[in-house]
C-alpha cells in the first residue's frame, strides 16, 4: 500500500464527501423543516447534470452552463414543489413515498426521451485542467480540488446562512415547531418553498461539479440519493453539521474501503478469495456503518435540537384495518371474489393469452404473498420495510444455490428458502427495532443493500449477471411445477394459504396486540405487553413469507439475480401495498395486479412505459386517498347518498 495512494485516495474520499453533502443538506434540510421524505432528490442531482450538458451545447462556456443550469434546477424543484408536493405536506410519509417513487419514474425515462439513453459528458473547463504537484511524485487533478474547495465554501455559507441569519432562524424555528412559526405571522408555505428550491439548487449543483469526471446517465442519481439518505440517517436528520460530519465520513469509509479492501484482505486470505470477498465488503462498508452507528444512536450522531422524530411515520386515520374495508362498506364478498377470479383464469387463458397470461397470473400471485406479507409489516405494524425484497432474494437464492449443486427438490428447497429468509430476518430484526421511523426505514434498506452486494458477489452463482436454473424444482421426485398449469395452481394455493394465515394472524390476540402497538406503542408496553418480541415475530414471519415468494419466483423465472433485492423492488413491492389500499391483504393482493397488470398493457405500447405510469401513481395518492379499496368504498358510499 503505497503512501502516494494513500493521499490521493483520501483526497478523493473528501471529494465524494462534499458532494454527498451538497445532496444531504437539501435533503435533510427538506425532511427536517418540512416532515417530508422525498425518494425524488436524487433526480435533481441528474437534472442539474443534464441541463448544463445541455446549456453547455449551447453557450459553449462552462461558466455560463453553470448558472444557467443552477437556475434552472431551482426553477424545476420549484415546479414540482408548487404542482406536487406542496398538495402533500401533513399527509402519510407513504404518501410521499408513492408520490415521488412516481417523480423517479417520470423523471429517470422522461430524461431518456429527451437526451437519449447513450451517457453524456461535459468537459472539464480549461481553466481547472491538467493536475497540480502535491508533493514529489504525487499529481492530482486541479477539478477535483475545485470541487473539494467549493463543497466546502458551501458548507461554510449555508452554516452561516442557518446559523446568524434570519432566514435560517426562522428554518431551525420551522424545523422545531412549524405551526408555532406559523402562528407567529410567518408565510410557512412560502418558507417551505424556499427550502425546497434551495435543497433542488444544492442538488444540482452537485450534479453540475461532478458531470465532467463521471458520465451523465438516466438514473445516475439513484445511487446518490440512497447515499444521501445514509448520510442524513448517520448524521441526524435536520442536522446540518451533523449531514457534513457523516458526508465526509462516508465518502472516506467508501473510497477507501473500495481501494483496500483487497489488499488488507490478503493479510488473512489468499490473493484469489480476497479478491472475490473483497468488492462485496467494500461496497457494504457504509450499511454496515450506518447499521452499528443507529444499533449504538439509533436518532444518529448529530440529532438536530429540538427535532424530534416520531416513533412510527404518520400513517392517516384514512388507512382502515381490513375489518373497516370489508365489513361496513359491504365488501364481504371480495376475497372470495378475488380467487374465484385466479381460479378461473386457466380456463379461460386459451381464449386469450394462453401460456403468457398463465404466466403473467403467476407472476402477480408470486409478487402479492411477498406484497400481503408487507401490508403485515406496515398496515398492521407501521413498520415500513424498504428491505423487504431482500427475503425475496434470499429465498430465490436458496433455489438457484441448491439446484446448482444438484439439490432440486422441493421437498428440500423449500424449508431451506423459509428458513434461511426467517432466519435472516430474526437477526437483522433484532438490529432494527431498536430504531423507528425513517431510521426503521434506512436500517432495514441497509440490510437489504448488504444483502444485494453479497449476492453480486457470488461469482460461483453468477454474480452480477444471476445464475439460471436448469430446472424447476421437483416434488418428491415429480417434475409436477413443469407444468404451467400445475404450477399456476400451486401458487394460487400457496397465496390463498398466505392470505387465511395472515388474515387469522390480525384477528387473533396477536393482531390485536400488534395493531396496538402500531397506535400507541407506549401504553401497549405500560399493560404487560412485550412490543419488541410482538414487532420481531410479524418482521421474521413477513420474512418467511416473503422467502416462499423468493421460491416460486425463482421456480417461474428459472433464474435468479441480485435484482430481486434492489431496494427500488422493494419501492414496487410498498407502491404495490399501497397502490391497493393499506391495512388491506386485499389491497395488497388487488394492488400487486393493479401493478404489473398496468406496467403489461402500458408496455404493450412503449418501452417509455414509465413516463405514463409515474405521473399516474402521483394522481393514485392525490385524488384515491386510501388506495384502490378506499376509492370503491367511497365511490360506494357516494353512490348510496
Amino acid at each position: 500500500m503505497s503512501t502516494t495512494l494513500l493521499v490521493v485516495q483520501t483526497l478523493n474520499g473528501l471529494q465524494l464527501g462534499v458532494l454527498l453533502f451538497l445532496i444531504a443538506a437539501g435533503l435533510t434540510l427538506v425532511f427536517g423543516v418540512m416532515d417530508f421524505i422525498n425518494l425524488a432528490h436524487g433526480v435533481q442531482y441528474m437534472l442539474g447534470a443534464y441541463l448544463a450538458v445541455t446549456f453547455y451545447a449551447v453557450t459553449g462556456s462552462f461558466f455560463a452552463a453553470l448558472i444557467l443550469a443552477l437556475g434552472a434546477a431551482l426553477l424545476c424543484g420549484l415546479l414540482l414543489e408548487f404542482a406536487v408536493f406542496r398538495h402533500l405536506y401533513g399527509r402519510d410519509h407513504l404518501d410521499h413515498v408513492i408520490a415521488t417513487f412516481g417523480i423517479i419514474l417520470f423523471v429517470n425515462h422522461g430524461v431518456k426521451l429527451v437526451w437519449g439513453a447513450a451517457p453524456l459528458s461535459l468537459p472539464i473547463p480549461e481553466l481547472f485542467s491538467g493536475s497540480v504537484r502535491l508533493a514529489d511524485g504525487l499529481l492530482y487533478p486541479v477539478w477535483r480540488l475545485v470541487i473539494i474547495g467549493s463543497g466546502l465554501a458551501v458548507a461554510a455559507l449555508l452554516y452561516a446562512l442557518v446559523a446568524h441569519t434570519r432566514i435560517g432562524m426562522l428554518v431551525r424555528a420551522g424545523a422545531t415547531n412549524a405551526a408555532m412559526v406559523s402562528a407567529l405571522g410567518v408565510d410557512i408555505r412560502r418558507l417551505f418553498m424556499i427550502v425546497f428550491g434551495f435543497g433542488a439548487m444544492l442538488a444540482g449543483f452537485a450534479g453540475i461539479m461532478i458531470a465532467p469526471i463521471l458520465s451523465v446517465d438516466p438514473g445516475m442519481g439513484d445511487t446518490i440519493l440512497i447515499l444521501a439518505f445514509v448520510v442524513i440517517v448517520i448524521g441526524g436528520i435536520g442536522s446540518i453539521r451533523g449531514a457534513f460530519l457523516a458526508a465526509l465520513l462516508i465518502g472516506l469509509v467508501d473510497t477507501l474501503g473500495r481501494s483496500f479492501s483487497v489488499d488488507i484482505l490478503r493479510l488473512v486470505m489468499g490473493p484469489s478469495p480476497a479478491r472475490t470477498v473483497g468488492p462485496a465488503i467494500a461496497s457494504m462498508l457504509i450499511y454496515l456503518l450506518m447499521a452499528v452507528v443507529l444499533y449504538i444512536r439509533p436518532s444518529g450522531l448529530f440529532p438536530a435540537k429540538g427535532v424530534e422524530v416520531p416513533p412510527t411515520l404518520s400513517l392517516s386515520a384514512s388507512r382502515a384495518p381490513q375489518s373497516a374495508l370489508t365489513t361496513r362498506h359491504g365488501l364481504e364478498a371480495l376475497p372470495i371474489g378475488i380467487f374465484l377470479v385466479f381460479a378461473a383464469l386457466p380456463v379461460v387463458a386459451p381464449l386469450a393469452g394462453g401460456e403468457h397470461l398463465l404466466s403473467l397470473g403467476s407472476r402477480v400471485m408470486i409478487f402479492a404473498i411477498a406484497a400481503v406479507a408487507l401490508d403485515l409489516l406496515v398496515g398492521y405494524g407501521a413498520l415500513i420495510s424498504f428491505g423487504h425484497a431482500a427475503f425475496i432474494g434470499l429465498g430465490a437464492y436458496a433455489v438457484g444455490i441448491l439446484a446448482a449443486h444438484g439439490i432440486g427438490d422441493a421437498l428440500v428447497s423449500l424449508p431451506v428458502a423459509l428458513a434461511v429468509s426467517a432466519l435472516y430476518a430474526f437477526l437483522t430484526g433484532i438490529v432494527c427495532l431498536r430504531t423507528k421511523g425513517v431510521y426503521f426505514i434506512m436500517i432495514t434498506l441497509a440490510f437489504g443493500q448488504m444483502a444485494f452486494f453479497t449476492a453480486s458477489s457470488l461469482a460461483p452463482y453468477g454474480g452480477d449477471d444471476g445464475l439460471t436454473i436448469a430446472a424447476r424444482s421437483t416434488l418428491a421426485g415429480f417434475p409436477l411445477l413443469k407444468n404451467e398449469r400445475a404450477f399456476y395452481y400451486v401458487v394460487l394455493l400457496c397465496l390463498l394459504a398466505t392470505y387465511l394465515f395472515c388474515r387469522g394472524l390480525v384477528a387473533s390476540r396477536f393482531g390485536r396486540v400488534l395493531r396496538g402497538a402500531k397506535e400507541n406503542p407506549v401504553r401497549m408496553a405500560a399493560v404487560g405487553f412485550d412490543v419488541y418480541r410482538f414487532q420481531l415475530a410479524t418482521y421474521v414471519i413477513a420474512g418467511m413469507l416473503g422467502g416462499l415468494s423468493g421460491f416460486l419466483l425463482a421456480n417461474a423465472s428459472e433464474f435468479v439475480s441480485p435484482a430481486y433485492m434492489s431496494w427500488q423492488r422493494s419501492g414496487e413491492l410498498i407502491v404495490m401495498v399501497l397502490l391497493g389500499g393499506l391495512g388491506s391483504l386485499n389491497g395488497a393482493i388487488i394492488g400487486t395486479a393493479a401493478y404489473l397488470l398496468t406496467e403489461e398493457w402500458l408496455s404493450g405500447f412503449t418501452e417509455h412505459w414509465k413516463v405514463i405510469f409515474g405521473p399516474v401513481l402521483v394522481l393514485v395518492v392525490l385524488f384515491a386517498r386510501g388506495g384502490l379499496i378506499g376509492f370503491a368504498t367511497e365511490v360506494r358510499r357516494l353512490g348510496r347518498g
